[in-house]
């Protein structure tokens, strides 16, 4: 695609930010923006050394979902560019959703539509308490398909059943009650818990980090009577792995393993930036 222009990637090899910017627009999606943000993630995906990534908006808008204007434009549209379209943006929760390692949002403002869909294909979303959110495609005559099944895994159907026939704006709070968001903290103190969060993922060892998020994505489609035979060759897989040597070994003898050095556990800011 070339050189992005409505996303920013960073990267020091261990922890990458990618950062929403169409602050102008409320950083909602346009068809640049949808393809940009896969690229991005797609290709993070193929970064072995990853261990985290961090989802961030500029501006004061997280994310307003999808951009009205660029929908209008297109109008009239016929159904199977509207399709088209949809399996774009389907591709591009995905790209998200399906990030090998976690990826942490941090939400330091508003989010609506697809912006909610976002949030709840990240694995950690942390959301200032003044942040506000809203389900409001029913007011444009549109309905929020592409983001329900996300949604739904995440925020249970009394959610959806209560703030998709609605549209009505809700809190941090509400959102933290419905498990769409974990962490609720002060404008103010926003980084500093991405830095916690952090620094936590960086004392994990990297493969288990990342089997562990895989082993999730594996159950959850699966019937739960083939659940005890998978995790328990998952488990002797990882017992007998070389970190679980590791692990172990730095653990009897009271030093940190080799994954989480003091330099490697000091060396990202509070956005996910390489200091």
């Amino acid at each position: 695609m070339g050189r992005l222009t409505t996303v920013e990637r960073e990267s020091d090899g261990s922890m990458a930010r990618v950062t929403l910017n169409r602050p102008e627009r409320r950083n909602a999606f346009d068809g640049r923006m949808m393809g940009e943000l896969t690229e991005a993630f797609e290709q993070l995906a193929q970064a072995s050394s990853l261990r985290g990534v961090v989802l961030i908006g500029a501006g004061p808008v997280f994310c307003a979902g999808a951009d009205i204007q660029w929908m209008e434009s297109a109008s009239p549209i016929s159904e199977s560019q509207a399709r088209d379209d949809a399996q774009r943006l389907i591709r591009m929760f995905r790209a998200i959703d399906e990030c090998p390692c976690p990826v942490i949002a941090r939400v330091q403002g508003p989010a609506f539509g697809g912006g909610l869909g976002l949030m709840a294909v990240c694995d950690i979303v942390v959301a200032a308490e003044d942040a506000t959110f809203s389900l409001s495609e029913a007011r444009l005559g549109l309905i929020p398909a592409v983001i329900a099944p996300v949604l739904l895994r995440k925020a249970g159907e009394s959610f959806l059943r209560r703030f998709s026939l609605t549209g009505e704006t809700f809190c941090a709070s509400v959102a933290h009650r419905f498990g769409l968001v974990h962490d609720v903290v002060p404008q103010s103190d926003l980084d500093d818990r991405i830095t916690e969060l952090i620094e936590a993922i960086m004392r994990l060892a990297p493969r288990a980090a990342r089997e562990s998020k895989a082993l999730l994505r594996r159950l959850l489609p699966m019937p739960e009577a083939d659940h005890w035979a998978m995790c328990a060759a998952a488990n002797a897989g990882a017992r007998c792995a070389p970190e679980a040597d590791e692990g172990l070994r730095a653990f009897v003898e009271k030093r940190l393993p080799s994954w989480a050095t003091p330099q490697e556990l000091k060396a990202h800011d509070g956005a996910g930036r390489p200091s």
